[in-house]
């Protein structure tokens, strides 16, 4: 039995070409030159079919993440302060401007195909306009379907999806920009950064980030979910309400299944759960222990390096990360074009399914992509809290200067928020010669995750005191003293954490 949301089965208007998408007849399709997207007339029949979105918006934070975080680990292997090296770059390139900034918004289309192994490799299951207002951290996102039928130059009226397989055929890699065309003339907004990705990368990065914790707010059960046979068998998936430990193939069956029982079956409820998989991955991967593992975090580089594609460069990655920690489901307001959104209907073309717009121009499709940050009434709302289990970041510090270079602890000091810690003091210390960097802990090892971590980040030295020490289970100190290290020369009138005096050896990591 064929799966008919694998293939495309649309064939063009009677007065163009006729030409398939399956078969041979993939590899012989030519790019549209120019494309034209324009909506198709009549109303015929009705039924629901919705873009799997989630999995674009899932990758695509997952790869701003993971990459941006790791990216110099590959070109800087001498050092495992990679992280700390990359933000640094947004500090000393603070006056470039990413695409979409001088409007206070930056469009993003978000991709994700089947990739090697599914039928239609390059056809896109899933198509998202994702929008940023740096300003005031807000995300708007809209699916489209990828039943909605456009005009193609060359092609004729074809399913929206087919555009990065047409222009992949010809050309590798041509397809997301190809497809930001078409997206451009729909929703009368430029794109000016496409994010690409297969369902392969999805489970694999939600395995390297050791699983995400997820709230299932209905428990539902799918009998029909697709197995990737080649056979059309399909298996019979579960999940129970309240908090769930998924690895990368459960958080994939999660996103996916299209007949849950209990209401879980509509378009709308699949898209809360794919927004709830991809808060997830961004808490998992801001957490402790995923940001300030240099291990992990290149082993995060090597899978999406191999999963997806974007025109992203590494100083425009590293300039978005620093919104992703603010951005929660309060500022995310979220758009699904489908025939219960008031702007398409379904119709049934040459006997394909299809959705068209009830306005041939697009303009309710402009309007609606204009007004992107507002929320719609049937915005998705869902359990954001973390469980108990979850570890987060809670870390206060006071940072000295040690060296005789200025503005180094400020510096400093603004790469350490960036990656969640709070820094409540900012001075020089009086010993302005100093060679090495060294963390004095003021808690009695009492968070001693947090400390080894900070060890690292820095590549200090720690010193802690003897009731640390032999509390503490993951630092090893350079310096273990009777009463409390450092405590004689914090500033600070606040209790903090750690105490950090600036070496000479910080100046190399920050100001590079």
């Amino acid at each position: 039995m064929q799966d008919p949301d694998s293939v495309d089965f649309l064939k063009p208007h009677h007065d163009l070409p006729a030409q398939s998408l399956s078969g041979a007849n993939l590899a012989a399709a030519k790019t549209p030159a120019p494309i034209r997207a324009r909506p198709l007339k009549g109303r015929i029949s009705r039924r629901t079919k919705l873009a799997f979105f989630g999995l674009a918006i899932l990758m695509a934070g997952s790869y701003l993440l993971a990459t941006g975080i790791t990216s110099t680990a590959s070109s800087e292997p001498q050092d495992n302060l990679s992280f700390l090296a990359s933000l640094k770059r947004l500090v000393v390139s603070g006056d470039k401007m990413v695409s979409g900034q001088d409007t206070d918004r930056v469009n993003f289309l978000l991709l994700g195909v089947g990739g090697s192994g599914h039928d239609g490799a390059e056809l896109t299951d899933s198509i998202i306009l994702g929008s940023l207002k740096p300003s005031t951290k807000e995300v708007g996102l809209i699916s489209i379907p990828r039943d909605l039928n456009v005009y193609l130059d060359d092609y004729g009226y074809r399913k929206i999806n087919n555009v990065n397989a047409f222009a992949e055929s010809e050309k590798h890699g041509s397809g997301p920009e190809a497809t930001a065309k078409v997206v451009t003339e729909i929703l009368g907004e430029d794109v000016h950064y496409t994010v690409k990705v297969d369902f392969g990368g999805f489970a694999d990065i939600i395995n390297t980030l050791g699983g995400i914790d997820v709230y299932v707010e209905d428990s539902f059960t799918d009998p029909a979910y697709p197995l990737d046979d080649d056979l059309g068998s399909v298996e019979t998936i579960s999940f129970t309400q309240g908090w769930t430990h998924m690895n990368g193939a459960t958080a994939l069956k999660f996103a996916r299944s299209r007949h849950g029982s209990n209401g879980e079956g509509s378009d709308f409820a699949r898209a809360a759960r794919q927004q709830k998989i991809l808060l997830a991955v961004k808490d998992k991967a801001l957490s402790l222990g995923v940001l300030l593992n240099p291990a992990k975090l290149s082993r995060i580089l090597g899978t999406v390096q191999d999963n997806v594609n974007t025109n992203l460069t590494l100083w425009e990655m590293m300039r978005f990360i620093k919104y992703i920690p603010d951005i929660s489901s309060n500022n995310i307001a979220m758009h699904v074009l489908d025939n219960r959104s008031g702007l398409l209907y379904d119709a049934n073309y040459n006997g394909a399914y299809v959705l068209l717009p009830y306005e041939e121009d697009w303009s309710e499709l402009h309007a609606l992509a204009n007004n992107i940050f507002q929320k719609s009434p049937n915005d998705p709302s869902f359990t954001t809290a973390k469980p108990a289990t979850t570890s987060s970041l809670n870390v206060t510090v006071e940072i000295q200067n040690g060296t005789g270079t200025t503005g180094l602890a400020s510096q400093t000091a603004q790469l350490l928020e960036g990656s969640g810690f709070k820094v409540v003091t900012v001075g020089n210390a009086l010993n302005r010669e100093s060679a090495k960097t060294i963390i004095y802990d003021l808690t009695d090892g009492q968070k001693d995750q947090e400390l080894a971590a900070l060890k690292d980040y820095l590549s200090a030295e720690v010193y802690m005191s003897t009731k640390g020490y032999l509390a503490a289970d993951d630092v090893v100190p350079d310096e273990v003293l009777a009463g409390t290290p450092g405590v004689e020369l914090v500033t600070s009138t606040t209790d903090i954490d750690f105490l950090i005096i600036l070496g000479q050896d910080s100046t190399n990591l920050v100001l590079r």
